[in-house]
């Protein structure tokens, strides 16, 4: 399973467990018949305060039977945050651990959604990029050899499919457009009377960047104003 800037954040604690989408830091809080899962029974508490092991087992089990409700409709990857005691038990019984992009220790089941992605969403760019430890150095010598293509629409009207690029986007970029993909899904053409909104072209790039195996390099705000904010190099 590909890598993506959607993903959903599960959060545990003995009080409640909580699950969000995620889309790069911004955080939608899930609340419906699944989620947030509270350790009551009619208004009281299942458990005692401190929770043995195998009581804390059979609740964490229970969020993992709610959270693959979900999982089987859109199976994204996951981040994991909660104390190191809930992290180890849910890490030795969920069934999703191959989806696991990473976890954060603590307790966070009362932190907000906007604070909270900006606590994972750090760890969630290091795995997008991968392996591509000389990247900004690959950066500078595509640009003097020329095999850099800058800007959203220059580098929307490229290959995407093409295997091992690297893509190179500053932190806080979106771009909204207007217009209709064409056949190809790579060209957005605007046409009279048929339109369509596209919410961020960007986050359209990178997911397609990523299906076909290449990694993003997420930079600074305003490091890459000299290559239109965005960047592609195809060669892997």
């Amino acid at each position: 399973m590909n890598l993506s800037i959607h993903y959903y954040i599960l959060s545990l604690s003995s009080a409640k467990t909580r699950l969000y989408e995620g889309f790069r830091d911004e955080l939608i809080d899930i609340q419906n018949t699944e989620f947030p899962i509270y350790a009551l029974n009619g208004g009281v508490p299942k458990f005692a305060l401190e929770m043995t092991d195998l009581q804390l087992h059979d609740f964490l089990h229970e969020t993992d039977n709610h959270f693959a409700h979900y999982f089987k409709q859109d199976p994204l990857r996951m981040m994991l945050v909660g104390p190191t005691r809930h992290l180890e038990i849910f890490k030795s019984l969920t069934a999703h651990n191959e989806n696991l992009i990473g976890t954060v220790k603590g307790d966070y089941t009362t932190t907000s959604p906007h604070d909270l992605g900006k606590i994972v969403w750090p760890i969630v760019k290091l795995a997008l990029a991968g392996t591509t430890n000389n990247a900004l150095h690959a950066l500078a010598v595509a640009e003097k050899t020329n095999d850099v293509i800058s800007g959203i629409d220059d580098i929307w009207d490229s290959d995407l499919s093409y295997p091992g690029a690297t893509l190179f986007v500053e932190d806080d970029y979106r771009r909204k457009a207007e217009g209709k993909l064409g056949q190809n899904g790579n060209q957005l053409i605007t046409s009279e009377g048929i339109w369509e909104i596209f919410n961020d072209v960007v986050d359209i790039i990178i997911e397609k960047v990523l299906i076909a195996g290449g990694s993003i390099v997420f930079m600074d705000s305003n490091s890459l104003i000299n290559l239109q904010r965005i960047a592609l190099i195809q060669r892997p």
